[in-house]
């Protein structure tokens, strides 16, 4: 079994010769039509995408990306997402960037807050008085099985005079939820894509309708803005590969393989960080969420505080399967939650940009600081608004954090939510106090 830690491992054996600026597409996927397979811009991806994206794939795709010192360079988490939301909610003003959930206090919430701007100007609220309701889910991906994350989804129905919009997740999926039993059209589009429509999806009261949706490339008569680049680009087609770890204990970590590591593990130094991968046996395992590999490395001495190139300790490199069992062995034996890596960021901060919900109530409890700053003087409940989970944004504010806080270019929770048009996440930290600053209202106006 592959990390899922390994996109600083990533290599292209055999690099191909075609030409991405004559391709048809857009700035992360185009297609290649001497191939004819898509090829995707590692560079233009979130760190987390291009590693879901890789992962899932099993190395079998077309990849192209702007080579770093540690693998693929990739879109920051956060900084730069800002600044593409900031000019998409300008664009855009229909896509809601957040998952809805249409409830009665929504509604109220939007009734009572007539100068707000989330809304979509050609949306109609319905008449939210349902007892029960269903939900329109699914996932969007591409021809190659990749999933596509910031498609805008759009539902409506005639009969029942709704009109809602949102967009999917890093993970490609999206949900629309507590929505009336009726029929409805479903239209996706995403850049470089051509739309898909979906007339007569029928909902039933309290169910759930699924629409799972590949969109195809966008043929040549349709017009794609292409941004050039002037850095060179390392393009590969047929497959990528991962670094293997020269060394074979790591190696069997990296592999997921305890039976192997349990073999090698007699004499052998668990801190060794290999010299080709410039990795731990524990990251792999933790990279894994295997918690009898990382009990096992534990007891023979793993250094859990040990950074890697980027200063991150084991605690900032949680997957989404890490349970929190495995967090706390982690802890109980010496990890130290308000560590920061060399941009600033804290295991807490890293657990936020990926709502990765049970990390955070685990690493609060252990007592992470809530209001921690990195460098750009951002915290974790300002990069979680800029993502759009509310879930995540309710519990560090239930936890203490400070709603008021700024980073250096001046932005709150409240402004950040605001500029990429998650609405569940400005009202609910509306409803909690916040308000818009007047040097967040001056920013908007320049």
């Amino acid at each position: 079994m592959a990390s899922k830690n390994f996109l600083h491992n990533l290599t292209i054996p055999s690099p191909c010769n075609a030409d991405w600026n004559s391709m048809k597409g857009n700035d992360q996927i185009r297609f290649c039509a001497h191939c004819n397979l898509d090829v995707h811009n590692l560079s233009q991806m979130t760190h987390r995408q291009a590693q879901r994206l890789v992962n899932k794939s099993q190395g079998r795709l077309c990849v192209q990306f702007i080579p770093g010192p540690n693998g693929p360079r990739t879109l920051p988490l956060v900084h730069k997402i800002h600044r593409l939301g900031r000019r998409a909610s300008r664009l855009a003003a229909g896509a809601f960037t957040a998952t809805l959930s249409v409830t009665s206090a929504v509604a109220q919430s939007s009734l009572s807050s007539p100068s707000s701007n989330l809304t979509p100007p050609n949306a109609t609220q319905p008449n939210l008085q349902w007892t029960t309701g269903g939900s329109i889910v699914g996932t969007v991906s591409d021809q190659n099985g990749a999933v596509i994350s910031g498609a805008t989804v759009s539902v409506s129905s005639g009969d029942l005079q709704i009109s809602l919009y949102t967009s999917t997740g890093y993970d490609g999926q999206f949900r629309i939820e507590s929505l009336p039993e009726g029929i409805y059209n479903v239209r996706i589009e995403a850049p470089g894509f051509a739309p898909e429509q979906m007339a007569a999806v029928y909902l039933r009261a309290g169910g759930d309708a699924r629409v799972d949706k590949t969109l195809r490339v966008a043929g040549l008569e349709e017009s794609v803005e292409i941004n050039s680049h002037t850095e060179s680009f390392v393009m590969g087609g047929g497959a990528v590969s991962i670094i293997q770890p020269d060394n074979p204990f790591i190696r069997a970590a990296q592999e997921d393989n305890l039976e192997t590591l349990t073999d090698l593990i007699a004499g052998m130094d668990v801190n060794l960080r290999d010299e080709v991968s410039h990795t731990t046996a524990l990251e792999h395992a933790v990279g894994n969420a295997n918690r009898e590999m990382v009990q096992l490395l534990l007891s023979a001495g793993a250094n859990v505080n040990a950074r890697n190139e980027g200063g991150q300790t084991v605690l900032m490199m949680l997957d989404e399967d890490a349970t929190t069992d495995l967090i706390w062995d982690l802890i109980n034996a010496g990890a130290q939650v308000n560590l920061k890596d060399q941009n600033g960021n804290t295991a807490l901060m890293q657990a936020a940009r990926d709502s990765n919900l049970e990390a955070i109530k685990t690493l609060l409890d252990a007592g992470a600081e809530v209001d921690a700053r990195n460098d750009e003087g951002e915290t974790a409940l300002m990069l979680a608004a800029s993502d759009g989970d509310v879930t995540v944004v309710r519990a560090l504010v239930l936890a203490g954090a400070d709603i008021t806080a700024h980073d250096e270019d001046d932005n709150t929770a409240l402004s950040l939510s605001q500029e990429n048009n998650h609405s569940a996440v400005f009202r609910f930290l509306r409803s909690k106090g916040a308000i818009e600053t007047v040097a967040a209202l001056k920013k908007k106006d320049e």
